[in-house]
């Protein structure tokens, strides 16, 4: 995107770039292969005894999602459940083990998903379709394991979702990782990052976008809330996850901002201190209770 806007700069002197879904929801799948989108050997090599198996999951509209659990051995009646949906292009082939192993690591078993259009998931992406999508993926996952137990995680755009399903469903807990407020925003926040072409570039976004984020759905969350954020995140700058605690209307003993000061848009979980803090949030959701880390 960037390289378009200078080309067009140098072409025409100004341009106005219009953000849509086709920009954000590319479609993204695999080629066809055998076994699973992540090696269980890889994952029980970095987290011993851990499994993998494939968890399919059927939408409403007959769409078949591409979806692994991860679970550790020896198996508890406490473990909690994360179900992690990846930003815009996850997919498990690529992306997976990065992802997976740090929330492995905080004790909780994970859920990965792929997105519909993207990795081994069917159909084309769209905000109405992922939106149901994660409710569907949601309820499949809180049918088994009880949805008190599943911990919502989702990493920038995945945090939209995440978001939406903290929103309409009764979860354990949410996790907003480097999320934005609005769409609308986060375009106009790319002005910040790329000054020069102020004066030769406007950004328009598509209606069926300019809405969508967080924002609406924090307000609506009432289970235990966690937001992070990278301070040297260069796509969706920090201030919109401190934004979005501050819209949230949960007390503070329900909700928590970590902002990392070392880390960029994909190095929250790599931080020092993030397994702490996740570790913290979780015996939060297991017991209610606050507890400081």
């Amino acid at each position: 995107m960037r390289v378009l806007l200078l080309l067009s700069v140098w072409l025409t002197g100004c341009v106005t770039y219009v953000v849509g879904p086709d920009h954000v929801l590319p479609p993204r799948r695999d080629a066809e292969a055998g076994g699973l989108a992540i090696d269980p050997a890889a994952v029980a090599r970095e987290v011993p005894g851990a499994t993998v198996e494939a968890l399919p999951v059927r939408t409403p509209d007959g769409t078949a999602l591409y979806g692994l659990r991860v679970r550790h051995a020896p198996s508890g009646a406490d473990r909690l459940t994360i179900l992690y949906f990846g930003g815009n292009g996850f997919r498990m082939s690529a992306l997976g083990m990065k992802k997976l192993i740090p929330l492995l690591r905080t004790g909780a078993d994970v859920v990965l998903v792929d997105h519909r259009g993207h990795g081994r998931s069917e159909g084309t992406a769209s905000v109405d379709a992922l939106k149901a999508d994660a409710l569907a993926v949601f309820d499949a996952v809180a049918a088994e394991v009880g949805a008190e137990r599943v911990v919502v995680h989702g990493h920038s755009l995945g945090s939209f979702l995440a978001s939406h399903v903290g929103a309409h469903r009764e979860a354990g807990g949410v996790v907003l990782e480097n999320s934005a407020t609005t769409t609308a925003a986060y375009v106009r926040s790319r002005y910040d990052f790329y000054p020069i072409l102020r004066p030769f570039v406007r950004l328009s976004v598509d209606p069926a976008l300019a809405d969508e984020g967080s924002l609406g759905p924090v307000r609506e969350i009432t289970e235990p809330l966690l937001i992070l954020a990278g301070a040297l995140d260069a796509r969706i700058p920090a201030w919109m996850s401190e934004d979005l605690y501050a819209a949230s209307p949960l007390p503070p003993g329900r909700k928590r901002l970590a902002v990392f000061a070392d880390a960029g848009h994909n190095r929250v979980p790599f931080d020092p201190d993030f397994q702490g803090v996740y570790a913290s949030f979780l015996a939060l959701v297991r017991t209610g209770e606050t507890v400081l880390g």
